[in-house]
């Protein structure tokens, strides 16, 4: 669809941190952003999943919205307003309409970016189906993220590690003051990181705007921690208030994930019954694709995220997994594979079509490093029909493109 192509081409033009041209852009379009309310969530990881479940909690008493990024088939699935997602219709007309603005401001030297596009076209789709609620995922950081324009009821700040340290800054701390960024005065932040130096950062935010500021790990206790491969089930204790809460995301990391979306669900509205949050979806998060053969899919992409699944993989299998694995150029790809290496003695990596992507015999020169036995397989759906030629247990990872590939592969398979 060449609409869909045009928003496509904005990529070129990079990712620009900072609100100006998206505020401008939004006003030209007539604020579609102050017409809902939104609940706005940052985070290394976990964001995703934690805006997932948010919504999943809302949309039982609200006309709810969500928007997330990357998606893993299509766009479309970036943009959820009423449990459907946007409409090429939709897209196709909004693009034709708004596409003199998008170079009007070219021309004057304010190129609006593809992310800064997509997001605006996000608030304008929740303004026409006259969304109550939206909840809003963060980009890239938060203080200077396109999504920052809104006026959020709540926030979230799910982890904070190191990632894009190029452009949010290489201590835990200057990433903290970027994610920190989307607390508002007087407004209400749930935060789920337990490491001092970033909380440290995100207490003094807080406390600068008079942002009421909620800990996760100080308010619950948790156990009764109970995971198989249908999801995950634990209790939660707040003073006398206990939360029996099963979610069907598999991993102990999905605890705080689900927490800080239950904990911002109750602080917007005291109302909502958290227990809905049993029926979300989302895909590409330690997915069981099938079972003979055994196929998992997940999203980890980063040191902290593999970590992560690597515990995951240890609590609930004792075979080891044929790993079929890519990395983009922006992520610490050693850190990476010396995590998966805890899990894996053989592993076939592989490249995504895109243009970050990181060449695979660079990265299978990283991954030798920690890893016995290292295939290079550039095709990925090669790959994956070697994986599943060789295991009766494969897991796919490293991206979300990757995921995305194979979900294209798995279906014509």
């Amino acid at each position: 669809m060449e609409e869909i192509e045009y928003l496509y081409s904005l990529s070129r033009f990079g990712v620009k941190l900072g609100l100006d041209i998206m505020l401008d852009f939004s006003k030209r379009i007539g604020n579609p952003q102050d017409y809902f309310k939104s609940l706005h969530v940052t985070g290394t990881n976990g964001k995703g999943s934690t805006s997932t479940m948010l919504y999943t909690i809302i949309k039982n008493k609200y006309r709810s919205g969500l928007y997330t990024s990357p998606h893993i088939e299509r766009f479309n699935e970036r943009i959820i307003a009423i449990d459907r997602e946007i409409e090429d219709t939709y897209m196709a007309e909004w693009v034709r309409e708004k596409k003199p603005i998008i170079e009007e401001m070219g021309k004057e030297g304010n190129q609006p970016t593809f992310f800064e596009v997509t997001t605006a076209m996000a608030f304008d789709y929740f303004r026409s189906k006259h969304v109550q609620v939206a909840v809003i995922e963060v980009g890239l950081g938060g203080r200077l993220d396109a999504t920052n324009i809104i006026k959020s009821s709540v926030s979230g700040i799910v982890t904070i590690s190191l990632e894009h340290t190029d452009r949010l800054g290489n201590t835990l701390s200057q990433i903290a003051f970027e994610k920190g960024g989307i607390i508002k005065r007087n407004t209400p932040v749930v935060v789920g990181e337990n490491k001092d130096e970033p909380l440290k950062v995100l207490e003094k935010i807080a406390m600068e705007k008079n942002a009421p500021f909620y800990n996760i790990n100080e308010i619950y206790k948790i156990s009764n921690v109970e995971m198989d491969l249908e999801g995950t089930k634990f209790i939660a204790k707040k003073d006398d208030k206990l939360y029996d809460v099963r979610i069907p995301l598999i991993g102990r990391h999905q605890i705080k994930n689900a927490l800080v979306a239950i904990t911002m669900a109750e602080i917007f509205d005291p109302e909502l019954d958290y227990r809905n949050i049993s029926n979300v979806h989302f895909p590409g998060r330690f997915e069981i694709k099938s079972r003979k053969p055994l196929i998992i899919t997940d999203a980890a992409h980063n040191p902290e995220a593999a970590e992560s699944l690597v515990k995951t993989i240890n609590e609930l299998f004792r075979k080891k997994p044929l790993v079929v694995a890519t990395q983009l150029k922006d992520k610490n790809s050693i850190e990476f594979f010396k995590r998966i290496g805890q899990i894996t003695d053989h592993i076939i990596v592989t490249e995504v079509k895109d243009e970050r992507r990181k060449d695979a015999e660079l990265l299978a020169q990283e991954a030798k490093m920690f890893i016995k036995d290292v295939e290079v397989q550039r095709d990925s759906s090669k790959a994956f029909e070697t994986a599943l030629e060789k295991s009766d247990f494969v897991l796919i990872t490293g991206s979300l493109y990757l995921l995305g590939e194979f979900e294209e592969w798995f279906k014509k398979r």
